[in-house]
């Protein structure tokens, strides 16, 4: 595949893909959509079962709210690592917890969630560097 080509075209971003002397246009203002039952995102990756949440997400609003309020995520995560600091200064000569069973618990929750996530992106992201390339799986959004 030859260097993907970026023009602008509308109110969004058009790419323009060309390999053996035919250009695919793809319009990144197409939002996900259903075909016969099937869900496809921006990037035509079908998937087999989708969840309501993922059909019914809007990027653009949660884009727009955290440009508006990107210092929202500067004060939580200032306050975050005051809190990590100050809970040891505080917890350094006091008697510590037995969280061990506590933690076992947490950490096997966390290695199923994180398992259901990976398997849930992984096959979508070969399908961006196999199709499009990794500078289109870095430099470009999915959803504008």
């Amino acid at each position: 595949m030859e260097p993907l080509h970026k023009f602008r075209w509308g109110d969004g971003t058009v790419f323009a893909l060309t390999e053996n002397n035919k250009t695919v246009i793809y319009d990144l203002t197409v939002p996900p959509r259903q075909e016969n039952g099937v869900y496809y995102t921006a990037t035509n990756y079908s998937y087999s079962y989708t969840f309501n949440f993922e059909e019914e997400f809007e990027v653009k609003d949660y884009t727009g709210w955290m440009r508006v309020n990107w210092w929202h995520s500067i004060i939580w995560t200032s306050m975050y690592v005051l809190f990590i600091f100050a809970g040891q200064r505080y917890m350094q000569n006091r008697h510590r917890f037995e969280l061990r069973s506590y933690l076992v618990v947490w950490n096997i929750l966390l290695a199923v969630f994180s398992t259901m996530g990976a398997l849930r992106t992984v096959p979508e992201m070969f399908h961006i560097l196999k199709d499009y390339g990794f500078s289109f799986s870095t430099c470009i959004s999915g959803k504008p």
